[in-house]
C-alpha cells in the first residue's frame, strides 16, 4: 500500500471519528432539547396555580386588613380617651410645677 492509500485511510478513519463524537453531541443536545420541552409544556399549568395561589393571597390580605381596620375603629374611642386622660393630667401638672418651682426658688433665695 502506498503513502497516498495509508493518508486516505487516516483521513477516513478521522471522519468516522468526527462523524461517531458529533452524532454523541447531538444526541446529548436532543436530550436536552426534549428536557426545555418538557419543562415548557408544564410551564402554562405551573403558571396558572401561581396565579391563582397569588390571587387567594391577595383576598385573604384584603380580609385581614379590613378585619384590622375594623378592630382599630373600634379601639379608637378607647386612644382619644387616653389622650383626654393625658391632657387633663398635663393641665393638672403644670400649675403644680409652676406652684413648686416658686417654692423652690424662694426657698434657694432664703437659704442665700
Amino acid at each position: 500500500m502506498s503513502l497516498t492509500g495509508i493518508g486516505v485511510v487516516l483521513i477516513g478513519i478521522a471522519f468516522m471519528v468526527m462523524a461517531i463524537y458529533m452524532a454523541w453531541t447531538l444526541n446529548n443536545l436532543a436530550n436536552v432539547l426534549r428536557g426545555i420541552e418538557k419543562t415548557v409544556e408544564e410551564m402554562p399549568q405551573q403558571l396558572d396555580d401561581i396565579f391563582r395561589e397569588t390571587g387567594e393571597m391577595l383576598n385573604h390580605t384584603n380580609v385581614t386588613i379590613s378585619e384590622v381596620n375594623d378592630k382599630l375603629h373600634t379601639l379608637s374611642p378607647l386612644f382619644y380617651m387616653v389622650h383626654d386622660v393625658g391632657e387633663m393630667s398635663r393641665k393638672l401638672t403644670t400649675p403644680l410645677a409652676r406652684f413648686s418651682m416658686k417654692k423652690r426658688g424662694k426657698k434657694e433665695k432664703s437659704e442665700e
